[in-house]
């Protein structure tokens, strides 16, 4: 597909995750993997999109709690060893220029993050922006040194501020992307670049206001980031680099035979991700779709080792199972309204008492016993029960995990696939209807029961399907 902002050119997206730059030595092959790429035809030109270092995210969360609870010296000394890692690296595959180069980055780096801390600790209403602008230091250092290091043997490239393109609204931690302005940003920043043969190398995870405040997608968005840049540039293909040669029919931590799934359609991989696969953000698809563009996942670790392509379609026949996950940390919140009650009405006013407490609803549904709301279990449930017995009889179970099933099931809202059921019965699971989506099944059980049931219904079902 020639790219909208340059039609001569097919541009490739390469998201490298923070594994994937957790080191020296992963920097040098995250840096062989984006030289081979730019040779390829049709003029496939890399655009990079890169995380923090592996653990960088959480120093900078805990760098911002350390300077409110104690004081700021506290909190730099915290982060003063994973300067140092970036130090390390620059020191080890940069020279001359573009070693100064970063080094004049990482300690206008550390000046910044200083000043947002010590501004968040005097004025409390300034937290939530420059708690997002201080998190956002661990994707600008790493594009700035993947950079340097590329420009070491003379490739050209260019670090580019990722708000210069990604425009969101401003919730911070977990901004919504504004997708008009963000296609016209990336196209007017990326297209001369791409145009003259510079490959851009972006922070992930990162964007900003209309008024220029930082803001981030949410844990996990640089897949996110990758692919609205990949749709804004209408690009041949989003490349997921990470620690894993694809997507797997379950956790192989959890199940020994598992089989990596050489194609998914989009909506079996957003499931995959919505319920508790940890390759992709769950948003990662939605920008992509819409154009068709295939997004595959990869290991940089090996990139010879295959890869799983998302597309339109996998392919699966009706009524196959591709995979199981599961996610632990789930409540099951129940109320039985009291007297007569209006079925839309009362799912209205629940959603609205949870959401009033932060509490995301997974699935929310009505039945001639009540309401059932499954939600991330969190300190803030106590409270939500509280006010939730103004609307009737409330019951909270905790310990539970979200099962998911994935395959082609159809559209039948609220059929379930008999084997699934009858593995099931002796875990005691509770099926969630209506299905979310003709990929997945979801069910309701004991943290303690999910793994043994998803090591059952994956030989059953995956491995020895009858």
């Amino acid at each position: 597909m020639p790219s909208a902002a340059n039609p001569g050119l097919c541009p490739v997206v390469m998201k490298f995750g923070g594994t994937s730059v957790q080191d020296t030595a992963a920097f040098e092959r995250v840096a062989a993997i984006i030289r081979r790429q730019q040779g390829q035809p049709p003029r496939q030109q890399p655009v990079v999109v890169v995380s923090a270092m592996a653990g960088m995210t959480d120093a900078l969360l805990d760098a911002v709690k350390r300077s409110l609870e104690q004081d700021t010296t506290a909190a730099l000394e915290w982060l003063e060893p994973h300067f140092a890692r970036y130090s390390e690296v620059a020191e080890r595959l940069t020279e001359g220029s573009a070693y100064g180069e970063f080094v004049h980055v990482l300690y206008a780096a550390r000046e910044r993050i200083a000043q947002a801390l010590e501004v968040m600790r005097r004025y409390p209403g300034t937290i939530p922006p420059l708690r997002d602008e201080v998190v956002a230091y661990g994707e600008h250092l790493s594009a700035a040194l993947l950079t340097a290091v590329l420009a070491g043997d003379g490739t050209p490239c260019r670090t580019v501020d990722a708000r210069t393109c990604i425009v969101t609204d401003d919730v911070y931690g977990r901004a919504r992307p504004r997708w008009e302005a963000t296609q016209a940003y990336t196209r007017q920043v990326l297209g001369p670049l791409l145009a003259e043969g510079v490959i851009p190398v972006l922070g992930g995870f990162i964007g900003a206001t209309f008024e220029g405040a930082t803001t981030t997608l949410g844990r996990g968005g640089s897949d996110y980031s990758a692919t609205l840049i990949g749709a804004a540039l209408q690009a041949c293909e989003v490349q997921i680099w990470t620690d894993v040669a694809g997507i797997y029919s379950a956790d192989p931590r959890l199940v020994a035979q598992v089989r990596r799934l050489d194609t998914l359609a989009y909506g079996e991989a957003t499931d995959l991700a919505l319920y508790g696969a940890k390759v992709l953000h769950p948003r990662t698809i939605e920008p992509v779709e819409r154009l068709s563009i295939p997004v595959s996942i990869r290991n940089s670790y090996d990139p010879e080792a295959g890869y799983s392509t998302i597309r339109a379609s996998s392919g699966a026949p009706a009524g196959a199972i591709l995979a199981v996950t599961h996610r632990n940390g789930v409540a099951a919140v129940h109320v039985r309204p009291r007297g007569s009650w209006r079925t839309a009405v009362a799912l209205d006013e629940m959603a609205q008492i949870l959401d009033a407490h932060g509490i995301l609803v997974e699935h929310l549904a009505a039945s001639r016993l009540g309401l059932t709301a499954t939600v991330e279990d969190g300190e803030a449930l106590e409270a939500a029960r509280r006010d939730l017995q103004t609307c009737g009889d409330v019951q909270v179970t905790t310990d539970r995990a979200l099962l998911c099933v994935v395959g082609n099931f159809g559209t039948e809202a609220t059929e379930l696939h008999p084997a699934l059921s009858e593995i099931l019965a002796e875990f005691r699971s509770t099926p969630l209807l209506p299905h979310p989506s003709p990929h997945a099944r979801l069910f309701l059980l004991a943290e303690a029961a999910a793994p043994t049931a998803v090591q059952k219904l994956h030989a059953q079902l995956i491995e020895n399907p009858a």
